[in-house]
């Protein structure tokens, strides 16, 4: 979790704040444009890696579930 929590606020923070170099910003305002994009992008990725693993934990739960539903019928 914490791995996809720091991509994202790096993600975030150096899209905020190259877009704010490039638009010709103070340094300070680029900076704490910077600081609400890596929030932001912290926040986003974890709700994305929220939804990941919901999904592959129900991807393994059915699997399992067609696995033992294919040795039961082969047992019959």
């Amino acid at each position: 979790m914490k791995f996809f929590l720091l991509i994202g606020g790096t993600c975030g923070f150096l899209l905020a704040f190259g877009a704010g170099l490039l638009a010709g910003n103070e340094i300070m305002i680029v900076l704490r444009d910077g600081a609400i994009g890596c929030m932001a992008g912290a926040l986003l990725m974890r709700g994305f890696s929220a939804v990941y693993l919901m999904s592959i934990k129900e991807l393994a739960a059915e699997r399992a579930k067609a696995r033992v539903h294919k040795h039961e019928a082969s047992t019959n």
